[in-house]
């Protein structure tokens, strides 16, 4: 059979080219070719690897990504569409409780439902093998942009939060002729902020373990990364966020209009805030921290100036290693090398502080870093003393906890050099606190005498490739995808099983 299919793999490469038959076809030729291209290709040398990594037809390609486009397109819907709908139920249940003087549970969370990994595997896979299908990843397209209707909890909540005679504009009211362009990337960065919120599954932490090497790939090509920084094109990309108890959520406030590495770059600073957890996704983070890094290094080595509100990078990562001191007796009984995760996080604020003044939008900005170092000093401080005892004890950490103090040192001296220039200045001018623009002013006056050290190889990084090591994580992955084609060709499993003789998927160990 699979002779068969290596002998017609030109008709089916060429299905997807045709409209009419990949309207009809699309899906399912997509999801086989996906699970050939995984047969065995760590074993020996696959066909259809080979074919997917030369395949430069412009029409397949096309082909390829209008049918992952619809799949993701379709998922992002269908999320919002529940979300609005357990709005709603929420405010009715709220609007009974005050008639009846009952008392409502917590709101309940949105089920993400089915992430379709066959179609986020065939986007890695294109992605990973492709280069040609990173031009049809980020070809934009124009698309009105229509309004969904608000809840009745939504609109009561806006009502309430402006002036009685203050009227909303009628450009707020109807803007559904208002065009923007969009593209399958910017799909894909909507798709993987639904999936990064509920990762405490295995199939779900699976789905955006695969999220994040697609961005891995992504973030290391020059082109696409060219297309992400251009400000000439923006793009409204809705980034759904996980409720939490100090904030809000409202589903239907307008995106704001901005390049793709800004959306990126808030998706990643998502994820880092809000999965600070007993359950901490090593792996998840080192891969967000990876990407963030290839962005940077792309910022620095083209001198790409993105206007990005840096101070929310700058205190996600701040939150993540305070959270990783408070609680690295937990998170070291679960072995988890915590420290290479911190040596990663701070050589992004060595990079900003090496060679801020490359890509940074102002001068300005570079002066808020160095406040918001001196600001969470103790963090850092805090971070040192533990990787001291770690490095002067025998355990399997002790080098890469060396090799996490040793990059502390840039910070170090900015805290160590700007603390006794701040209290000097305070005890002349007699303030018992200092206000932001006043450490500023300290900082900005101060630069001539600071000395840093020049860390090698910050805008560096191992390009990614598909290790042999990884087999089992894909490997799952298709076990997982057909365990989803059997239960959807076979409503009935255990019936359809008995009579085509089929072992279910329930008992296959």
């Amino acid at each position: 059979m699979l002779q068969i299919l290596q002998r017609n793999l030109f008709s089916f490469i060429q299905l997807f080219g045709r409209s009419e038959w990949r309207n009809v076809h699309g899906h399912d030729a997509l999801l086989l070719f996906t699970l050939l291209v995984q047969y065995r290709k760590h074993e020996s040398a696959n066909p259809y690897v080979v074919k997917l990594s030369i395949l430069d037809n412009e029409l397949a390609l096309n082909g390829f990504a209008q049918t992952i486009s619809m799949t993701l397109t379709e998922f992002n819907k269908a999320f919002k569409k529940k979300c609005l709908e357990n709005e709603s139920s929420g405010f009715l249940a709220t609007l009974s409780s005050m008639v009846g003087n009952m008392f409502v549970g917590d709101e309940k969370k949105v089920s993400i439902g089915s992430t379709n990994d066959a179609m986020l595997l065939a986007l890695y896979e294109a992605v990973h093998l492709n280069r040609n299908f990173v031009i049809t990843l980020t070809q934009c397209h124009t698309s009105p942009v229509q309004t969904p209707p608000e809840s009745p909890a939504t609109t009561i909540a806006r009502s309430q939060s402006m002036p009685v005679n203050e009227k909303e504009p009628d450009s707020k009211i109807n803007c559904s002729n208002e065009v923007l362009p969009t593209n399958l990337l910017a799909t894909f960065l909507e798709y993987s902020s639904i999936v990064m919120q509920g990762i405490k599954e295995e199939s779900r932490f699976h789905s955006c373990k695969l999220c994040l090497l697609i961005l891995t790939c992504i973030s290391e090509d020059q082109f696409a990364n060219s297309l992400m920084h251009d400000v000439n094109i923006n793009f409204r990309v809705p980034l759904h966020k996980m409720p939490m108890r100090h904030r809000k959520v409202f589903l239907n406030r307008p995106s704001p209009s901005r390049t793709l590495a800004s959306a990126l770059l808030d998706l990643l600073v998502e994820f880092v805030h809000s999965h600070m957890m007993k359950n901490f996704p090593m792996e998840l983070y080192m891969r967000g921290i990876g990407v963030i890094q290839r962005v940077l290094c792309y910022q620095k080595r083209c001198r790409q100036r993105l206007k990005y509100n840096w101070n929310d990078l700058w205190s996600a990562l701040i939150a993540l290693l305070k959270f990783i001191v408070t609680y690295e007796n937990y998170l070291m009984k679960q072995k988890h090398d915590i420290f290479s995760l911190c040596y990663r996080v701070i050589n992004i604020f060595n990079m900003f502080i090496t060679y801020g003044d490359t890509f940074l939008p102002s001068t300005q900005t570079y002066d808020e870093l160095y406040y918001e170092i001196v600001r969470t000093h103790q963090v850092f401080n805090n971070l040192y003393t533990m990787g001291l005892r770690y490095s002067n004890s025998n355990n399997e950490f002790v080098n890469a906890a060396k090799k996490m103090n040793g990059s502390l040192v840039n910070i170090r001296s900015i805290v160590n050099h700007f603390t006794p220039k701040l209290e000097k200045w305070q005890h002349q001018n007699k303030i018992s606190s200092l206000t932001e623009e006043q450490v500023l002013e300290v900082v900005r006056n101060n630069y001539e005498s600071l000395t840093l050290k020049l860390h090698d190889c910050l805008d560096q990084y191992e390009r990614y490739s598909e290790k042999p090591e990884e087999a089992a994580f894909f490997s799952n992955m298709v076990r997982h995808i057909m365990n989803d084609v059997k239960k959807q060709a076979c409503p009935l499993k255990m019936d359809c099983y008995d009579q085509f003789n089929i072992e279910s998927p329930s008992t296959n160990n």
